[in-house]
């Protein structure tokens, strides 16, 4: 089996965790699992999609790039709200939708690679990951990063679409035209997918009645302070 096809399978052990888990989870962390959802969803009507209809496929992503980055974005708006004003990750987002719209129309048709869309939005959601870190650090409220979903979740986040960034970019300088460099990509793209997963799995099982409870108190402190 791939690692690719393994990938897949992290992700639909993601969903299934997430299904338990929900009960459990914070606004932030639901967000996390809808993008685990969108995934799930994308990847069966992929297969679907091929089955019974064409082998091409690549108009999918330029459906699933902007919604997963909407999704993304959505999040980092529930964790920045203290931080950074919410109208500025809106403009960056509408800004983002726009030229996925264009880039669909004239630039990548559907049925073409949505590379450049996809670069995009690796250098957002990585951009938004790096300044949920300097939150945390400004802030200086977490005791202990290694027992918080939330870290775990934006580091994997920040290691996968810096790595994505990468890939993508390779993919718009037609540095994979060749079939070994191609090869060796679609490798490390599958890892990527397999680490991300994996520990959103993990970020999952950490979430429990006390993980809630400790982000209630760190709201109402974030309240009390905004009051002072």
């Amino acid at each position: 089996m791939s690692i690719l096809k393994i990938s897949i399978l992290f992700n639909y052990a993601a969903f299934a965790i997430g299904c338990t888990q929900y009960k459990y989870f914070t606004k932030e962390i639901k967000t996390i699992f809808y993008f685990v959802s969108l995934g799930v969803i994308t990847e069966t009507y992929t297969k679907l999609h091929q089955f019974y209809w064409m082998k091409n496929t690549m108009p999918i992503g330029h459906f699933y790039y902007p919604a997963s980055t909407l999704i993304l974005g959505l999040f980092y708006l529930q964790v920045l709200r203290n931080f950074l004003k919410p109208v500025y990750i809106l403009i960056i987002l509408v800004a983002f939708i726009a030229y996925s719209i264009i880039n669909s129309i004239f630039i990548q048709g559907l049925f073409e690679y949505a590379s450049l869309v996809a670069s995009v939005s690796a250098l957002i959601v990585f951009v938004f990951s790096v300044t949920l870190f300097a939150k945390i650090m400004v802030d200086a409220k977490i005791t202990k990063l290694s027992a918080e979903p939330l870290v775990w979740i934006n580091s994997v986040l920040l290691i996968y679409y810096a790595g994505n960034f990468f890939y993508y970019t390779l993919f718009n300088l037609r540095i994979l035209a060749s079939m070994e460099i191609a090869l060796l990509a679609v490798k490390f793209f599958g890892v990527l997918n397999l680490i991300l997963y994996l520990v959103i799995i993990i970020s999952f099982l950490m979430t429990n009645k006390k993980t809630v409870i400790h982000f209630q108190n760190l709201r109402i402190s974030n309240l009390v302070n905004r009051v002072k």
